[in-house]
């Protein structure tokens, strides 16, 4: 997002969201959304995107928006960098988005989507992935050389900000970001090809309650460890559906009765980062500033 396009959208979003908030109610199964540490490390100027890590508990892979290093850090929930994967032959041309596939029995790669494009002139768009990184106690950097899968639109270049990964299937999702129209969904099937540049497929839109479109307008999304629900965010309030079957987001794309909950969020106008935490108890959010807060709203009962 170019400083101008987000200055407005700060601009408007105080005035919008308090609108929309009486007109959609929000979900009573979470809590009031809590600050859980502050982050003030120089090395994350701009989180776009977040991810619980599978394989070291507690901590999240987090990593910057277009033009910072290609690097992907690991938080803990003090806001303390853990530890830095640097990725060889990934430039950060757009970051925008992370998230965790499955890779055989109890392992899980990270993928990190190089999808944005506000002009929408790029041919293709990347998702970076590798496996999870062991990491050494004094939290120095590792190096990593990701396979990269080079995906393409099927109509013409779109600005995305947020993938979501199927924890069964393995299927990718990418949600555009729109300003004007229903975010669309494509999808490119698993196994994921590497030796040449895939053709997504266009699945569908999701379909928001009657909201401004600033409340609706994705910049980050993910799909709960079970597979059973669906969370994205804009820059005013999160949104939350129950899928049809775990996993089933082609079911959740057909069905005009499935309507998310609104998720009320903390207050971050430069918000576009969003993750369950790995027992998918909670929804942990960061904004795009220095110093930030890395906040969560937590479940109060189980539907």
């Amino acid at each position: 997002m170019t400083a101008r396009t987000r200055a407005a959208l700060m601009g408007a979003a105080m005035g919008v969201s308090l609108c929309a908030g009486a007109a959609v109610a929000a979900d009573e199964r979470y809590q009031a959304p809590r600050e859980i540490a502050q982050i003030e490390d120089a090395r994350l100027p701009e989180v776009s995107g977040i991810v619980a890590s599978r394989k070291h508990a507690g901590l999240f892979y987090v990593h910057n928006d277009s033009g910072n290093t290609p690097e992907v850090f690991l938080l803990d929930r003090r806001g303390k960098v853990r530890g830095v994967v640097r990725l060889i032959g990934a430039p950060n041309i757009d970051w925008e988005d992370v998230a965790l596939a499955p890779h055989g029995e109890n392992a899980w790669d990270v993928c990190v989507a190089d999808i944005g494009d506000n002009r929408r002139r790029r041919a293709d768009v990347v998702v970076y992935r590798f496996p999870e990184p062991e990491f050494d106690a004094a939290g120095g950097a590792i190096r990593v050389r990701p396979t990269a899968f080079r995906l393409r639109y099927p109509d013409g270049a779109h600005n995305a900000e947020a993938l979501v990964v199927d924890p069964r299937s393995g299927d990718g999702y990418i949600i555009t970001k729109e300003e004007t129209q229903p975010a669309r969904v494509y999808r490119f099937a698993a196994p994921w090809r590497a030796d040449a540049a895939v053709t997504l497929e266009h699945v569908g839109e999701l379909k928001f309650p009657p909201a401004p479109p600033l409340m609706t307008m994705v910049t980050a999304a993910d799909i709960s460890p079970d597979g059973r629900r669906l969370a994205t965010r804009s820059y005013g309030f999160g949104w939350e559906w129950m899928l049809p079957a775990p996993g089933d987001v082609r079911g959740l794309l057909r069905s005009e009765a499935l309507l998310p909950q609104r998720l009320d969020l903390a207050g971050e106008l430069q918000g576009e980062a969003l993750a369950y935490t790995a027992d998918g108890e909670a929804l942990v959010t960061i904004s795009e500033q220095l110093p930030t807060a890395l906040s969560e709203v937590r479940r109060t009962k189980t539907p």
